[in-house]
């Protein structure tokens, strides 16, 4: 018979897709583990082992599904209460944001099996997103939440998106320089080449620190305190989520008419913060808006992406001047000399692409949540 723990376990299998199973093949016993990935192929897992728990191999992945809970051969179907499908009523705003909460929730535990593997970057992408995404919603509900309890929980959001910035930066940056060193004739490009060890060292020490952060009773106890906010997300009181995501795009679109002719680095990277907060909240209120919602994230998308890429470029070119300034030879350092000339190129393209981007964006902003 199922114990208690094994139903909690199977919930939260459920609401993040995933299947366990084992079955028996010419009299062994195999275990079975499906789970879908967003924007990577399914993780596949397949090992033998005893009747009464899956081995070692599986449970390790599933890690953040158990947490200490006990988990049988899954013949149990507990009712589900994680699983929130969006409300036929859109104007259900209490019912729209705890459904949202379980979709980031859900999004956390799909992709922690993969970052615990280190199988690709994407998955620390999507999880780092996911824990985005959740601070935001709890910080755009703030007029209508119990604060004294969602401050708390927003700040251990913040110590753990802080865990795995350090090695998604590294992922970005590794990836960016990659692609530019591609494009350098030899011996340029074999001499650039070099100028990544002691980056691939940093993401290895920082992924380091992203499994211990995983493996530790504060990462735990941050996934029942989100477990906690799906099922009651302590609500004061209703507003529209309409007026809150209206209230996001107006502090962006101050910051953006603020910015001036020549704006600074800082100022640019001050915007995308914004922006990322008025696209998280527009997403909370597609339910109640619709399509006009919909075309504002769309938009809010592609101003994100001109001004990560911007970002991005800073970054490159502060780490390549301090790889340059560590370089041996020559030839390493004519090699960062062009590269750093080609992320300038970008962050130009970048600051050219921003008033059209943003016209689109704030045209959108208006008919959105006018």
């Amino acid at each position: 018979m199922p114990t208690a723990g094994s139903d909690q376990v199977r919930r939260r299998l459920a609401l993040a897709g995933a299947t366990l199973e084992r079955r028996t093949e010419g009299g062994k016993s195999l275990w079975s583990l499906r789970l879908p990935r967003s924007g990577s192929p399914a993780l596949q897992v397949e090992a033998p082992g005893g009747p009464t728990a899956p081995p070692p191999q599986i449970a390790r992945i599933l890690a953040a599904f158990v947490r200490g809970d006990e988990l049988d051969d899954g013949t149990a179907a507990p009712e589900d209460d994680l699983v929130h499908a969006p409300p036929d009523d859109a104007s259900d705003s209490g019912a729209w944001f705890q459904h949202m909460l379980a979709e980031q929730y859900a999004e956390v535990l799909r992709h922690d099996p993969g970052v615990r593997l280190a199988l690709e970057p994407e998955d620390l992408h999507r999880l780092r997103v996911a824990v985005r995404r959740t601070r935001a919603l709890l910080r755009a509900a703030r007029p209508v939440i119990d604060t004294s309890w969602s401050e708390p929980l927003r700040n251990e959001l913040r110590w753990f998106g802080g865990v795995l910035g350090p090695r998604r930066d590294l992922d970005v940056l590794l990836e960016n320089l990659r692609s530019a060193i591609a494009e350098l004739d030899e011996p340029e490009r074999s001499h650039a080449t070099t100028l990544l060890d002691s980056l691939d060292s940093e993401r290895r020490a920082a992924q380091t620190q992203v499994a211990e952060a995983l493996a530790s009773d504060r990462y735990m106890q941050l996934l029942d305190a989100l477990e906690d906010a799906c099922r009651d997300p302590r609500l004061a009181g209703d507003v529209s989520l309409k007026d809150l995501a209206g209230r996001e795009f107006k502090r962006l679109r101050k910051a953006m008419d603020d910015l001036g002719d020549d704006p600074s680095d800082e100022a640019l990277h001050e915007a995308r913060i914004l922006g990322k907060r008025a696209r998280y909240t527009a997403e909370l209120a597609e339910g109640e808006v619709g399509k006009k919602a919909e075309r504002f994230v769309g938009a809010a998308k592609d101003f994100q992406d001109v001004l990560g890429a911007h970002q991005d470029t800073i970054v490159a070119e502060a780490r390549l001047r301090e790889l340059l300034a560590n370089a041996s030879g020559t030839g390493a350092a004519f090699a960062a000399g062009r590269l750093v000339e080609r992320e300038r190129q970008r962050r130009q393209e970048a600051r050219e692409a921003l008033p059209d981007t943003w016209k689109e964006l704030e045209r959108r902003g208006e008919r959105a949540w006018s």
